[in-house]
């Protein structure tokens, strides 16, 4: 398979479902805001400035996106070429995916994307809808340190969000969450930069002041 057959569905697997295998997976979006552009907020304003993710990337990252996607595919194949027999490869011209094996290292990714931000948000108070992944186990569901993703699944399943599609959370008390299954707001001051955890990294963190579930 050439790599421009393989990365179509590679990136809308990666990308938009987050390679979960979950064929239902959804972005949380709000109703009436899909196609709201961002407006600078003082951080001292009480009203929040309603986000969807898209808001997130500056103008131009889908492009540099699908690019590190082509290259990082284009490498693998090439890595994986290298290893095989003639048999194999003749093979493979046709039906290369069906020779990686589930749960192999050509089967895994690191986190693909870049730390490119929307200038403006730094230190904007915002409200954005998304899904909850803990970064510790917590039998009293308290969390004072997590990770807001668009969709259900991402970063427990490889490979995770760009890190533009990644909000570290910090709440101080610890916010209790019922149910991580379920979609929420959150809403706080967010800050732009370089945040890493063990589930991904993240070019944003919001400092949390109000939690909500999220409401269709």
């Amino acid at each position: 398979m050439t790599a421009s057959k393989l990365i179509l569905p590679s990136l809308i697997l990666a990308f938009s479902l987050g390679a979960c295998g979950e064929k239902n997976a959804s972005k949380v979006t709000p109703k009436s805001e899909t196609q709201k552009e961002v407006t600078t907020t003082n951080s001292t304003e009480n009203q929040a400035e309603l986000l969807v993710w898209e808001d997130l990337m500056p103008e131009g990252e889908d492009k540099v996106l699908a690019e590190l996607y082509t290259e990082f595919y284009e490498e693998q194949e090439r890595q994986f070429r290298e290893q095989l027999t003639l048999s194999e490869a003749a093979k493979a011209d046709s039906d290369m995916m069906s020779m990686i094996d589930e749960g192999s290292a050509q089967d895994t990714m690191a986190q693909i994307g870049t730390y490119n931000v929307v200038a403006d948000l730094d230190g904007a108070r915002i409200r954005l809808p998304g899904y909850v992944v803990p970064l510790d186990f917590n039998a009293a569901s308290e969390y004072d340190e997590f990770l807001l993703v668009p969709y259900f699944g991402a970063c427990l399943h490889t490979p995770p969000p760009p890190p533009n599609q990644i909000v570290f959370i910090k709440s101080s008390p610890a916010t209790k969450i019922e149910n991580i299954n379920e979609p929420v707001w959150v809403e706080g001051i967010m800050k732009t930069g370089e945040f890493g955890s063990e589930l991904g990294n993240s070019a944003y963190e919001l400092t949390l002041d109000k939690l909500e579930p999220y409401e269709y």
